[in-house]
């Protein structure tokens, strides 16, 4: 599929516009408009349905493949109910880029490069007080997110759907997963490090939901 930022150059260019005239048409700053051409800055929703008001098309043209008129991609009918639902997944989609995605992405690299630690052995004291006293100040808060998450998932899409579309929770889990497993090396290296009811909890629940 072709990139946003090139829909988006091939539409400006069916024109004649230039980056600035495409700027003073939609609100967008040329800039934006470079980069988002350029794929070096993905944008938001509110920039897209600005970019294609302005160009007279819709958002869902930002991701067809191959370009089409606008008469031939919406055809001779006008736009759907189809059209709507996949705009809204669209917008949706990017939303979610923006948001929980970007934090469990976070959640992950802090999970694998520890995870790359302990099968190094490359742990100490320190390394380990400074890991579990991190995670109790950010645990509560983790679990907030994902909460939050849930509660809009289910609201939009169902309980049933909130599960397999969840991006937090398997994120707090393979994290929980893996404190757990410092845990125990801590129990064998008699370590004098003594984990608190956040952490103790986040490994809890990550194996309780693993079994």
């Amino acid at each position: 599929m072709d990139s946003v930022g090139r829909r988006l150059k091939e539409e400006r260019q069916l024109r004649g516009w230039s980056q600035r005239d495409l700027a003073r048409e939609t609100g967008v700053n040329a800039d934006t408009i470079s980069g988002i051409e350029t794929d070096q800055h993905e944008p938001r929703p509110s920039t897209l349905r600005k970019l294609a008001k302005g160009l007279g098309v819709e958002v869902r043209d930002f991701f067809a493949e191959p370009a089409l008129p606008k008469a031939e991609a919406l055809g001779a009918g006008g736009p759907s109910h189809i059209d709507a639902v996949y705009e809204e997944a669209i917008e949706e989609f990017n939303r979610r880029r923006y948001g929980p995605s970007i934090i469990a992405q976070g959640w992950d690299r802090l999970t694998e490069r520890w995870t790359q630690r302990l099968e190094k052995g490359d742990v100490d004291q320190r390394k380990l007080e400074i890991l579990l006293e991190t995670l109790e100040d950010l645990a509560m808060g983790m679990e907030a997110n994902a909460a939050a998450e849930r509660k809009e998932l289910v609201a939009s899409f169902g309980a049933e759907a909130a599960r397999d579309m969840s991006l937090l929770r398997p994120a707090i889990n393979r994290l929980g997963l893996l404190v757990g497993e410092i845990l125990e090396e801590v129990k064998k290296a008699e370590v004098p490090v003594e984990p608190r009811s956040n952490v103790a909890y986040l490994a809890g629940r990550a194996e309780k939901e693993a079994s």
